[in-house]
């Protein structure tokens, strides 16, 4: 099955990588005082149970998570800095068998004068969203839920008054265009709000390589090329080789999510190699079972 949806694999390890990435750009947006814009896309409904039956079934935390959680705790070493801020965030919803989505993670990090918004359509979803944010969000921050199509919401709010700030788009990529599509939609953010840092997660699929790699270098050339090129940084995380998926995975090899990546225009000072010395970190965590 291609779907990627929130609430089926929450805390996994393509979780893991995207709110490591997430966190590095939402700690570097803060330390600035000048205030700021996020536009999450496909927000889900924030915080998670990790008691959801079909988490449970697919162990996915387990292998994500809680695997993390138990390769560091007797760790003595200093851990990279984004595991470490990752893992104080999600820390006290563990705790609570519980998970934190990108968007309570981003409601962590906005002030007063900066400006969040949370786009989703599903309605269970929406609902969820709407009730956990109104449990968490403090009365001074500027949070907005929209319950609409991620990329034409994404349009609509593009430029925002505030220049300065973040896209983050993460769709469930269940049928093939819709990598086509993401690339359309975050190009054409980009060129009406080419300040911004736009992070993309997508996942690796045997079966999708192409499209894939048409997305990114669909992004890649609209980054760098017309009036105001900007760089780009690339990271993956690959937890199987593809030619040694488990064999009780066999059969649906061709659709297996061996590893999954994050894709990022104007990103934020030594954002690659902070995250370079996390993916190094995260492939011994999640890799090294594999290996044996």
């Amino acid at each position: 099955m291609l779907s990627y949806q929130h609430e089926y694999h929450a805390g996994n390890f393509a979780d893991v990588l995207k709110h490591c990435c997430l966190l590095e750009i939402l700690s570097s947006l803060a330390q600035k005082e000048k205030p700021f814009t996020i536009i999450d896309t496909h927000a889900g409904s924030s915080i998670y149970s990790l008691n959801d039956e079909q988490i449970l079934k697919t162990l996915e935390a387990e292998n994500g998570i809680k695997k993390l959680l138990q390769f560091t705790r007797d760790r003595q070493t200093p851990l990279p800095h984004s595991v470490s801020l990752y893992l104080e965030k999600e820390t006290p919803f563990i705790q609570n068998d519980s998970y934190a989505g990108s968007p309570e993670l981003e409601r962590q990090f906005i002030r007063e004068n900066d400006v969040l918004h949370l786009v989703e359509l599903h309605p269970e979803a929406h609902e969820k969203l709407q009730l956990n944010i109104k449990n968490h969000a403090e009365k001074n921050q500027s949070v907005h839920i929209h319950k609409a199509d991620s990329f034409a919401t994404l349009n609509a709010l593009t430029p925002p008054k505030i220049k300065r700030g973040l896209i983050l788009c993460d769709p469930s990529y269940e049928d093939k265009d819709d990598f086509r599509k993401t690339a359309t939609a975050l190009i054409n953010a980009h060129k009406k709000w080419n300040t911004a840092i736009i992070a993309v997660w997508y996942p690796l699929l045997t079966r999708r390589q192409n499209e894939i790699n048409q997305m990114t270098a669909a992004l890649e050339t609209a980054a760098k090329t017309g009036n105001n090129p900007c760089t780009v940084y690339k990271c993956e995380l690959s937890i199987y080789d593809t030619d040694s998926i488990p064999e009780e995975m066999s059969e649906q090899k061709a659709s297996h999510m061996y590893g999954s990546g994050m894709f990022i225009i104007n990103p934020p000072w030594q954002l690659d190699s902070k995250m370079n010395e996390t993916l190094g970190f995260l492939k011994s965590v999640f890799c090294s079972s594999q290996a044996q």
